[in-house]
């Protein structure tokens, strides 16, 4: 049984192979623009599109409906450095040794996403909100730009210093507004992760539950980047 299994799944495997290159060799060879966006500490039941019970998140939904939304999805860590690690390098902690945030960076002998789209003649670029993806900790290798200019003139922690949304969608909007090669781009929100302080409207209209407000906002937010690439 478990040989008529193997033989099974290894034909499947080589018909795909086959298939793809099939695919490939036919397809004309062009370059899509790619587009990365992570949200901090996100509940999936915020997203309209898993659950209207707490909100309305219509820009995200408008991604959702003409992409594929997951069922279930899961993380192999619960922080933000290594989650990011394992997405950009296609890895894990097991591998890359980022196991938790600011005590860990990513080794540049260890070949990250942007790499890769740079050695095929994408620009790059990425923008972040929050200081435990700072530069300093590696993930900034393969990137042209690396935006991550944060204020430590405040009273809070390193694990809560942060840029608004707005501020992250400015820079990014910005560099897109200049660029016309294929482009890879990162963008990342922080704001629905603690402290929870979203800016007005969202602060009255959600202040029963300020992180509610704070997804909310980043929804706007990202709208607004919608709204670009749409145009």
């Amino acid at each position: 049984m478990r040989g008529w299994y193997f033989k099974s799944v290894l034909a499947a495997v080589l018909i795909f192979f086959i298939l793809s290159a099939s695919f490939l060799k036919a397809a004309p060879r062009t370059k899509n623009n790619v587009l990365l966006i992570t949200i901090d500490t996100i509940r999936p039941d915020r997203f309209s599109c898993y659950s209207t019970e707490h909100l309305k998140t219509p820009h995200i939904d408008s991604l959702a409906e003409r992409g594929i939304v997951f069922e279930k999805a899961f993380a192999h860590n619960p922080t933000t450095l290594p989650s990011h690690t394992n997405i950009l390098l296609g890895t894990t902690s097991l591998y890359h040794g980022v196991h938790d945030n600011t005590n860990f960076f990513v080794h540049d002998d260890l070949l990250t996403l942007p790499e890769h789209l740079k050695a095929q003649g994408y620009k790059t670029a990425a923008f972040v909100g929050a200081y435990v993806l700072d530069s300093r900790f590696g993930l900034a290798q393969g990137f042209d730009v690396y935006d991550d200019s944060f204020d430590f003139n405040t009273d809070k922690t390193i694990f809560t210093v942060e840029r608004k949304a707005d501020i992250v969608l400015d820079k990014a909007l910005e560099w897109l507004k200049e660029e016309r090669e294929p482009w890879f781009v990162w963008i990342h929100c922080y704001d629905p992760h603690v402290p929870y302080d979203p800016p007005e409207p969202y602060k009255t209209r959600h202040r029963k539950s300020l992180y509610d407000g704070e997804v909310a906002y980043v929804d706007h937010a990202l709208g607004r980047l919608a709204d670009y690439l749409g145009e």
